[in-house]
């Protein structure tokens, strides 16, 4: 009882967009293919398995079986990992820029927002959410610069989980410029974002 109630104290925060905008605008669209960030295609390059969905759960199987299970399991994730999940820059940990890899790789987790998306993204995969319905997306905000957060896509629209922020939104709901989006069907391949649907 209490987590299908903390599960509907979530859905209470939520304003889906499909009410004002049509049930399309729920889900991103995706435009054309763009080129994957550097970063990332270099960590595809180092460790492939980051880079798949072999092996994982697939849609329609695993957790996803409604939006109160969906949202109980990205929260309880999301907020764990930027709890636990020390920010940092590569240039910091590493000593160069631009270094993606799983935030929890280290004894002491720490990384940026790529390193926590991605975290999330193993961290979900292994709770049994379907892998093809997790994706990596690539924001613009004006203070903040380029960021990356790790959007699921639901039965009731695309959510992200943000490294900063612990509520998980509507993809319309983020204070961000949509620049790209991994498929989540075909993760090595990239796409633009119509931030206008």
């Amino acid at each position: 009882m209490r987590s299908v109630a903390f599960a509907a104290g979530l859905i209470g925060l939520w304003v889906f967009p499909a009410t004002a905008r049509g049930p399309q605008a729920s889900f991103m669209a995706l435009a054309q293919e763009i080129t994957p960030p550097r970063g990332f295609a270099a960590m595809c390059g180092a460790q492939p398995e980051l880079c798949t969905n072999a092996g994982s759960i697939h849609a329609g199987a695993g957790i996803d079986n409604g939006i109160l299970e969906n949202l109980h399991v990205l929260d309880r994730i999301n907020r764990r990992t930027n709890r636990v999940v020390r920010q940092e820059a590569d240039t910091r940990t590493y000593g160069r820029a631009d270094l993606w890899m799983p935030a929890g790789a280290h004894a002491k987790p720490v990384g940026d927002c790529e390193d926590i998306a991605i975290e999330k993204r193993q961290q979900l995969i292994k709770a049994g959410f379907p892998a093809d319905r997790l994706f990596l997306g690539v924001v613009h905000a004006r203070r903040l610069g380029l960021h990356v957060v790790l959007v699921a896509r639901t039965s009731s629209g695309d959510l992200v989980l943000d490294s900063r922020a612990d509520a998980i939104r509507s993809w319309r709901d983020v204070p961000y410029t949509w620049i790209g989006a991994q498929s989540g069907q075909e993760p090595l391949r990239w796409f633009g974002v119509d931030n206008l649907s």
